[in-house]
């Protein structure tokens, strides 16, 4: 899977497990604390990760006070982070 900051934004990010949330999704929010210790993904540009399966696999991302959570079921997508006017999201491919 490729992780992508579209961002202008440096972002912290972790890669979960998709069963976390109340009926199996992803967490709606997670503890920022617990982010300043998440690598971190630099403004515009691109990783890859080979996920360990069985997925879904959770991406959390945290931009300044943003929370972004999104849940990808393939092993070989893309996870954009974009900016949507003064917040950011997540654009599964």
């Amino acid at each position: 899977m490729d992780i992508d900051n579209g961002t202008g934004s440096d972002a912290r990010f972790k890669i979960g497990n998709g069963s976390g949330g109340p009926g199996g999704g992803p967490r709606p929010h997670f503890n920022p604390e617990d982010a300043k210790s998440w690598q971190i993904l630099k403004a515009g540009t691109r990783l890859h990760h080979d996920p360990t399966p069985p997925g879904p696999w959770v991406i959390y991302f945290m931009v300044g006070d943003h929370q972004v959570i999104e849940e990808i079921s393939s092993p070989s997508g893309q996870v954009r982070l974009l900016q949507a006017g003064a917040s950011f999201r997540a654009h599964i491919a």
